[in-house]
């Protein structure tokens, strides 16, 4: 879970640093996030005690017309047509395009495996810079036009952001240290596999960015992160691809957002020897197993484990072990024997 903290797809030190620049609506939208943290430690506070309803996982698209609120105004609804919004409609399709790639891919019902119905605000603020998970919704900003543009109409930030309730549901990765870069690291993982599926590239073809298209040429880089070479998509990229220089500081919640670079290049080398298939039910049915305090050492326990067993069942490539294996060796991570 976000616990404290909400799952925005742009990181508190880039918009503190372009805030420092001289950027105001950074700074406006570093400003409204105490009021997202509340609201999403009340959602998840209350997740257990909560009462499933019977819902059909449909699409929902509010425009919070400007104002800093969601459900402001219901635009468009599952099975409606297209509206004079092309945001509204953008923000349908995409979150469609997630929606049934998890359903294809893994059988899973909504973002919740029970149908959860999928909400949306869009138009979000004035100039806001960011997209969130708030733990029940969707929320996205059109962006300034100055450093960031309209994130609503992005596959990968969309994926990304789902993933986060994907995530909440499955396995409630705590928001803090290494639970919370593997929380990410996730969100990371699914982003980018759903935006090349979208974009029917391979993973020769992929770039491997996550929010390239949100970024305007203004932005100091070419987007928000890298899992190919972390550390290099913007002048802000502090992300580590080795325990060697793993951060251990208390900024940005224990580096959330920076350590995940680690497990995303040792995702990225996997896909490269046995494809992003194998390595999305490897990572999916990973998650599933993992639990709130999960760390690295953790998530690499499970992983293999894991890859024993399908390729046991015969569902992924008989060199699949040593594979994953090998690719957390390389970012400095193996299971030490007793």
């Amino acid at each position: 879970m976000c616990t404290k903290h909400q799952c925005h797809i742009v990181p508190p030190y880039i918009l503190e640093a372009l805030a420092k620049r001289g950027n105001i609506h950074c700074k406006k939208t570093l400003n409204d996030t105490h009021r997202i943290w509340q609201k999403r430690n009340e959602t998840l506070n209350n997740l257990l005690k909560s009462t499933s309803q019977e819902s059909k996982g449909e699409r929902f698209i509010y425009d919070s017309n400007n104002q800093f609120e969601q459900r402001v105004q219901l635009v468009r609804r599952e099975g409606e047509p297209e509206v004079p919004d092309a945001t509204a409609n953008k923000a349908y399709d995409t979150t469609g395009y997630v929606r049934d790639y998890f359903k294809k891919a893994f059988g899973l019902d909504s973002i919740d495996g029970n149908g959860l119905d999928i909400v949306s605000n869009i138009h979000y603020g004035v100039d806001y810079n960011n997209a969130y998970w708030d733990g029940d919704e969707m929320t996205y900003g059109d962006g300034d036009g100055i450093e960031f543009n309209n994130f609503a109409g992005a596959i990968d930030v969309v994926a990304h952001e789902l993933m986060h309730g994907v995530t909440q549901f499955l396995a409630n990765l705590e928001y803090r240290g290494q639970s919370g870069s593997l929380n990410e690291h996730f969100s990371d993982v699914f982003g980018t596999i759903v935006k090349q599926k979208c974009l029917q590239q391979d993973i020769s073809e992929a770039d491997w960015l996550i929010g390239d298209t949100v970024v305007t040429d203004a932005f100091p880089g070419v987007a928000i992160r890298s899992m190919k070479a972390p550390g290099t998509a913007n002048e802000f990229d502090s992300q580590p691809d080795h325990m060697d220089d793993l951060y251990t500081g208390s900024a940005n919640n224990q580096g959330v957002h920076i350590n995940s670079g680690i497990p995303n290049k040792a995702f990225y080398l996997s896909c490269l020897e046995i494809g992003i298939d194998e390595c999305a039910l490897i990572w999916f049915e990973t998650l599933k197993v993992l639990w709130r305090t999960a760390d690295f050492n953790d998530m690499l326990e499970i992983i293999i484990q894991t890859t024993e067993r399908l390729t046991q069942e015969e569902k992924v490539s008989t060199n699949a072990l040593m594979v994953i294996q090998n690719s957390f060796v390389e970012v400095g991570l193996q299971i030490v024997s007793v």
